[in-house]
């Protein structure tokens, strides 16, 4: 039976806990209400983007096939502006430390599925990442990236982009943010070569000019808009991180909650068993003292 001394070390210890955790909820609800409204917002517009994107190489392939039909053109290395590799990457955005609830292993799990048995490069951000990829022992090889979790470094950001912008397709895994209580691991294609989601009919059949012209229209989107849907999706997945640590806390304080009631009637009952005790022997007394 746990003694006196130990029941009051144990909710004090726990009271200790708590306050920390809601500490921690505090900041995460913060950082949630600074980031939340910007990245809404720019997920519609780079969802646009994105199909645009798309767009534009399609129309750049058809005008490039054209060309090879009509013999004006024999090499399609000739037109690339980034110098593609002709390879795919997959690449997993992870975190450097616990208490993000099930996104970062959920987001690991699906990559790892993902890529199992394919030809394909692999990169991954984030130290927990690396080290889940080091534990399971993973013969691959892969290219690692550090990342801060909370903000988005301009230096390493341009270190990661640098690398990626040479492949040919790119392939990002990572959270999405749902809500406060739901995120989600998926992974999208941000090279403009798959087909979006959200591509309807209508928007396949739209025809496009463009100027001054497709090839500098093309070499604007590999270059700069490439890099603004990278950047979207690293600051989704710090959204869906963040939003995860809150739910993750919430239900931990939850839990310490019922802990505490527990102890705290545990604690009642042992004081009121100590009373209960002490009239005994005071009433065991007297009656010795009667006789």
């Amino acid at each position: 039976m746990i003694t006196k001394k130990g029941l009051e070390t144990q909710i004090d210890n726990l009271v200790e806990l708590n306050n920390m955790i809601t500490a921690y909820e505090e900041i995460a609800a913060g950082r949630i209400k600074q980031s939340r409204e910007s990245v809404l917002r720019s997920r519609s517009f780079m969802s646009d983007i994105n199909v645009i994107f798309f767009n534009v190489i399609s129309s750049y392939k058809k005008q490039i096939d054209i060309m090879m039909r009509l013999k004006k053109a024999k090499d399609l290395k000739n037109f690339s502006f980034s110098n593609k590799n002709g390879k795919t990457l997959y690449l997993l955005i992870s975190s450097n430390t616990g208490l993000y609830g099930n996104i970062t292993k959920d987001t690991f799990d699906l990559f790892k599925k993902t890529a199992e048995g394919q030809d394909v490069d692999k990169a991954i951000v984030g130290k927990l990442g690396q080290l889940m990829w080091e534990r399971q022992k993973i013969k691959d090889k892969y290219l690692y990236f550090d990342f801060p979790d909370q903000n988005v470094d301009k230096d390493h950001l341009k270190k990661i982009l640098d690398f990626i912008i040479e492949y040919q397709k790119v392939v990002v895994f990572y959270g999405k943010f749902q809500n406060l209580v739901s995120q989600e691991a998926i992974y999208t294609d941000i090279s403009g070569t798959t087909p979006p989601v959200q591509q309807s009919e209508e928007s396949e059949n739209v025809k496009y000019f463009f100027e001054p012209s497709l090839a500098k229209i093309l070499e604007f989107f590999e270059k700069q808009i490439f890099a603004s849907i990278f950047e979207q999706v690293v600051r989704e997945s710090q959204l869906a991180k963040i939003s995860s640590r809150l739910t993750s806390l919430g239900s931990a304080s939850e839990s310490i909650s019922k802990q505490l009631s527990a102890l705290n009637i545990e604690r009642f009952r042992s004081y009121h068993q100590i009373q209960n005790k002490k009239q005994l022997q005071t009433f065991s007394s007297r009656v010795l003292w009667q006789r």
